[in-house]
């Protein structure tokens, strides 16, 4: 990849986006191209900018994040998907995930320089889980191959 990451970052949270946003300003590989409140916003966005991640917050669109992300992987295969979340969205992360979402953060527990690795690493096609919700994942992954 040529240049610094694109990001755009998917919050109603005008206060958090903005808190990412001044995290990532000194992160001179990482450039912010758009900070929306919603879904359709950030395919509009994803149009205009090409970015090369976004990163969704599933606790205040926990039903339509799957969904986005499903969208935002049709209309660019090749942008990857970092989701953030609080406890008790971890269903809303499985569905994000199980759409193509390759990256997860937890909401108010990481900091600049996780979020950066984080969007790095997802620029980069590889995948990211907090260690809090990987456990979760594999347990999901164990019931669901036991009811089969």
């Amino acid at each position: 990849m040529d240049g610094p990451v694109k990001l755009i970052i998917v919050d109603s949270d005008d206060a958090y986006r903005r808190m990412i946003c001044a995290g990532l300003a000194s992160t001179a590989d990482i450039t912010v191209v758009g900070e929306v409140a919603d879904g359709p916003a950030a395919l509009l966005g994803m149009q205009e900018t090409g970015p090369d991640v976004i990163l969704v917050d599933v606790t205040t669109m926990e039903a339509s994040a799957p969904r986005l992300v499903a969208q935002i992987r049709a209309v660019s295969p090749g942008t990857g998907i970092l989701v953030l979340h609080e406890a008790g969205q971890e269903r809303a992360v499985f569905d994000a995930l199980r759409e193509g979402a390759l990256g997860h953060l937890a909401k108010g527990q990481a900091g600049a320089r996780e979020f950066a690795a984080a969007i790095r690493l997802v620029s980069q096609g590889k995948a990211v889980l907090s260690p809090g919700i990987a456990g979760r994942i594999l347990d999901e992954v164990i019931q669901e191959q036991q009811r089969k």
